[in-house]
């Protein structure tokens, strides 16, 4: 089983950090609010699998501190917006000499479509690094945002896929946008 670093896992992906944690993975979640992870954890199928870290990446000192003390996972999934590139650009240096390669699946908003509003982060040879966009859906030519059941079904399904860049829903036609 492998050991996932879920990085802002009580909201739309909580659904995929239960279902990991039904399938048996180590799940370390971290988020701002310590009362949703407590709710996430008592939502787990296996609660002792599911270790929770109470932090904010724009607060970069303490979560950089908090997250140090973590051993290496096998997975991260990161939902961190452009507000926190140098969170994210921490944890691919933290990992960055692993004893294992870290598949890094960083979820975006729908704006990384476009490669002027995209970050990527600088990357070593130890981590394998995974774009995974949100969309939104359009059904007869009306357009409206995934809900966190899409979301966390689709997060799922790009780390199964491991494809460099997967799109949940769609983000074309641009301006079809909810």
């Amino acid at each position: 089983m492998s050991h996932f670093l879920v990085i802002g896992g009580t909201g739309m992906l909580a659904d995929a950090v239960l279902a990991w944690n039904q399938k048996g993975h180590t799940i370390t979640v971290v988020a701002r609010t310590k009362e949703k992870l407590k709710r996430l954890v008592s939502r787990a199928a296996f609660p002792e699998q599911l270790h929770i870290v109470q932090s904010d990446y724009l607060q970069l000192g303490s979560f950089m501190n908090q997250l140090a003390q973590l051993s290496a996972p096998d997975v991260i999934v990161s939902w961190i917006h452009r507000s926190g590139n140098d969170a994210v650009q921490w944890l691919c240096n933290q990992y960055k000499k692993s004893d294992n390669r870290i598949a890094f699946f960083h979820i975006k908003g729908s704006s990384a479509h476009n490669p002027k509003q995209n970050f990527t982060p600088y990357l070593s040879n130890f981590i394998s690094y995974h774009e995974v966009i949100l969309g939104f859906q359009l059904i007869s030519g009306v357009s409206r945002w995934l809900t966190n059941t899409e979301i966390a079904a689709g997060v799922m399904h790009a780390t199964e896929q491991k494809l460099p860049k997967y799109i949940v829903g769609t983000v074309e036609p641009w301006d079809a946008r909810p």
